[in-house]
């Protein structure tokens, strides 16, 4: 018992240290390729993000008659059927049917003449083919699909993974700084907003904690040494787009958080970040819509794949 005590305990922490290697390998790749992608990246969210913005707007205009849930449902299926669309004409749907009849081919002559070595051989090799040809097919219709479903996913997300404070309700402001705290801040008097607790200094960032007292969008003002610097607080009770975080140049948190312009280059602040609530429901909540929104969406494609003729 101790030897297969010690094998497993060595078994899990090498599959742990290989994870972590995995890991680790991962994120150098992607800190080496974010160096290219960043600044033009950055550069299409600049241009891109004030336009899905707006129609993020109209789109929900649309469906806030509708309850929450309601416009999930809606919006996940119509992206279900664009999605669709956009990747039966953006891929070769000749050479995805022929890729899977050869895999089906392939199959079949391995069970047929699994007793010949020579054929058997040679159908595995032209079945790794066959794989390979279909997984590229695939690429190139989700390698275009991609990037703009990532930012109808943050149009979404600003809607459905957090809420707006209620009137009387608290929360927390941070501001963080590229620099160990030497500078002078102030958060000014804003209408609709009380601050309750006045800066306090953490190693790198200054915390308030603030209570809305009406409703509406506000714009809380910092004063950073002589810099006003703003961020916006959205407060109410119905399904509005909310901004977790005021940011600078990055690509990755410029997709996630598209709303208001970019903190200036040249500001010792880093980001400026609303702790607001989650959204709370097992259907449409926090974290919990995602998962709704790939299920309705892949079960509206999946169903209508053979109405329209799609393959994949």
């Amino acid at each position: 018992m101790d030897t297969l005590g010690k094998i497993l305990v060595d078994g899990a922490l090498a599959a742990w240290w290989l994870y972590e290697a995995i890991i680790a390998v991962l994120m150098a790749g992607f800190s080496a390729l974010n160096v290219v992608l960043d600044p033009v990246l950055s550069t299409v969210l600049r241009v891109l993000n004030p336009i899905a913005n707006i129609a993020g707007d109209v789109v929900y205009g649309m469906v806030s008659v509708l309850s929450p849930a309601w416009g999930l449902v809606i919006i996940s299926a119509i992206t279900g059927v664009v999605m669709l669309f956009l990747f039966k004409y953006t891929s070769n749907q000749t050479a995805i049917v022929a890729s899977k009849d050869a895999i089906k081919a392939n199959l079949l002559a391995l069970k047929l003449y699994k007793d010949e070595l020579r054929v058997t051989f040679l159908s595995q090799w032209r079945l790794l083919l066959a794989i390979a040809r279909l997984q590229w097919h695939m690429f190139k219709p989700v390698a275009i699909v991609i990037f703009p479903m990532l930012v109808g996913l943050s149009q979404m997300g600003i809607r459905y993974q957090w809420r707006a404070l209620r009137s009387g309700e608290q929360a927390y402001v941070h501001m963080y700084l590229d620099e160990p705290l030497s500078h002078e801040v102030a958060l000014e008097p804003v209408q609709g907003v009380s601050v309750e607790v006045p800066a306090m200094a953490g190693e790198q960032d200054y915390a308030w904690r603030i209570r809305a007292t009406e409703s509406g969008r506000f714009a809380l003002k910092f004063l950073v040494d002589s810099e006003m610097i703003e961020k916006e607080l959205v407060v109410g009770d119905k399904l509005e787009r909310v901004s977790v975080e005021r940011a600078g140049a990055n690509w990755v948190t410029q997709l996630f958080h598209p709303i208001e312009p970019l903190l200036p280059s040249s500001s010792p602040v880093s980001r400026i970040e609303i702790k607001y609530p989650d959204r709370e429901s097992w259907f449409y909540g926090s974290n919990y819509w995602v998962l709704t929104f790939f299920v309705i969406s892949m079960l509206v494609a999946l169903v209508l794949a053979p109405v329209f003729k799609v393959k994949f």
